[in-house]
């Protein structure tokens, strides 16, 4: 691989890399009053549905929570995992075929930790502009090779029929926690499939609102990042929930360990910490995950053009290269 694309490629991993979450801030919107995340989960069949293997890190502390202890189901959709360049960087991997296969049975692995069971899409896995051209491009880019945008929906819709889920998680469709565009591109037409269902038939669902963004940080808040610590989205209005990842379980564990597992389990994108070298968890304080009802925000909003993200996208660096 020539030392330009590495060089920014690195970049993109570094940015790419996430964590979890932070205890809420006082000048936050408030909680939803009197809810309590675990016992509204407990008994339900649960779906997560994300872009990439690892994208359900944070997510994987409650629902490891609801379906080892409190009765519920687990399962997990990800959708565009095949032609991975993920690997690169942390093992020099330079196939993406194997290192889409790699990723799999991480992710697999993952999904073993809830006793849940994995659905792969096998679109590819693309990485462009930032901002809601970046995001346009994505959706055409799957259309294009999947036969339509009716025919991105319809999968969904599909996944939906085969699971039955009571609640959905993904990432927030107004930023994609860290606006890769096929994070945000999941979301949108996770949502569209919902909304073709039947009213009666139709899956409550959350979104994880992280805000992974280390440029528009405090020195504060940055030196908690690097600890895998993660932020809600500033200048967001809803309502959040936070799950809180520190109680104790009836194993003795809590749930954040349970996200720890997960990063083990994706150990060629975080081999540090599934080596024993780097430190899994965030402060105990930092093990939170923030959470929006999709009913309560607009969809439609931006939030990331408006960051002007200068990422070493494909249209800058090209598909790895693999020489």
């Amino acid at each position: 691989m020539k030392a330009r694309t590495a060089r920014a490629l690195a970049l993109l991993l570094a940015i790419s890399l996430a964590a979890c979450s932070i205890a809420p801030d006082p000048a936050r919107p408030e909680a939803e009053a009197s809810f309590d995340f675990s016992d509204h989960l407990a008994g339900k069949t649960l779906l997560f549905v994300g872009a990439h293997p690892d994208d359900e890190q944070a997510a994987n502390a409650f629902m490891a929570e609801a379906c080892l202890f409190n009765g519920a189901s687990c399962h997990y959709t990800v959708v565009s995992e095949a032609r991975s360049y993920g690997c690169y960087l942390t093992l020099g991997m330079t196939d993406p075929a194997a290192c889409s296969d790699l990723r799999r049975e991480e992710m697999r692995a993952s999904a073993a930790l809830t006793n849940g069971t994995v659905t792969f899409f096998g679109w590819d896995d693309l990485f462009y502009a930032h901002d809601n051209a970046g995001l346009d491009r994505n959706i055409e880019a799957w259309a294009a090779k999947q036969g339509g945008r009716e025919t991105l929906v319809a999968r969904f819709a599909a996944e939906l029929d085969a699971v039955e889920p009571d609640i959905v998680f993904s990432l927030d469709p107004r930023h994609g926690v860290t606006c890769n565009p096929n994070h945000r591109a999941v979301s949108i037409l996770l949502m569209e499939a919902i909304g073709s269902l039947a009213a009666p038939s139709r899956p409550e669902l959350w979104f994880e609102n992280d805000f992974m963004f280390i440029e528009q940080m405090t020195e504060e808040e940055r030196a908690l990042y690097t600890e895998k610590a993660g932020y809600a989205w500033p200048a967001d209005d809803p309502p959040f929930v936070w799950y809180d990842g520190n109680r104790v379980l009836p194993n003795g564990r809590t749930p954040f360990d349970y996200v720890a597992d997960t990063l083990k389990a994706h150990a060629s994108q975080y081999p540090g910490i599934a080596d024993g070298s780097e430190d899994a968890l965030p402060p105990a304080d930092a093990r939170r995950v923030p959470l929006v009802r999709a009913a309560g925000i607009d969809a439609s909003r931006d939030l990331c053009s408006a960051l002007d993200l200068d990422f070493p996208t494909f249209d800058i660096v090209g598909y790895p290269d693999t020489d």
